[in-house]
Parts: structure tokens; sequence; C-alpha cells
């Protein structure tokens, strides 16, 4: 008995617009903005030797952090899945309603808060 037409999927697929490597076109927009911030913060003022000294290790440590997230994946045997993907997951998992079971009670049977009751 035939269901219809059964498509599968590799696992490496991704719904995103490769460009170059593993990077994706929203990825290349995240650095570019974070390169425009730090264009930014380098021309406000004060323009001390010091100071553009430390804006400018502020700059190249983000471009830094922001290159990292891009480009490590949790999972190395899922290369579709990243680090912003993983934190996304587990944010959604950490603010959903949590479903608890509890022990069902035979009829009949008394609670002990109930036993005691009784006695008094």
């Amino acid at each position: 008995m035939k269901k219809g037409k059964e498509f599968i999927f590799p696992e490496n697929v991704d719904k995103d617009y490769g460009i170059w490597k593993d990077y994706t076109l929203k990825d290349f927009g995240y650095a570019v903005l974070t390169g425009l911030i730090g264009v930014i913060l380098i021309a406000v003022p004060p323009y001390g030797l010091i100071l553009i000294l430390i804006k400018i290790v502020i700059v190249v440590l983000a471009m830094t952090v922001v290159m990292a997230i891009l480009t490590i994946r949790p999972v190395s045997s899922r290369r579709n899945i990243k680090v912003r993907d993983h934190f996304k997951m587990k944010r959604r998992y950490a603010n959903r309603q949590k479903l608890f079971y509890l022990k069902t009670k035979k009829r009949g049977d008394f609670s002990a808060l109930e036993q005691n009751q009784t006695k008094q």
C-alpha cells in the first residue's frame, strides 16, 4: 500500500542562504552591523591616543565575540545547528509551562494528613 510521495531531507539542510563556507547572509549582516557600530564608537570624541586604543580594543573584542558566536557549532555532528539557535531553544524550554504528573490515589486509601485528622 503506497502512502504517497515521500521526501527525505538530509540532516545538513538549512533554510538560510549560504554565501561563503558556513556563513549565511544573516551572519554577514550581524558582522557588518557590529563593524558599523564599532566604527561609530571609534568616531565619537574624545580622540586621545589612549582612548582611541581602548576603543579599538573594545571593537576588536566585540567583533571576535560576534564571529565566535556565528562560527561555533554546539553539536559537532550537526552542522546546521548554530549557537544562536541552541541558546534560543534553551530559553524557550526554560520559559515554557512544565507538566508535572502526580501519583494517583487509590480509592479508600487515606493520605498521611487525613489519617492524622481521623485520629484526633
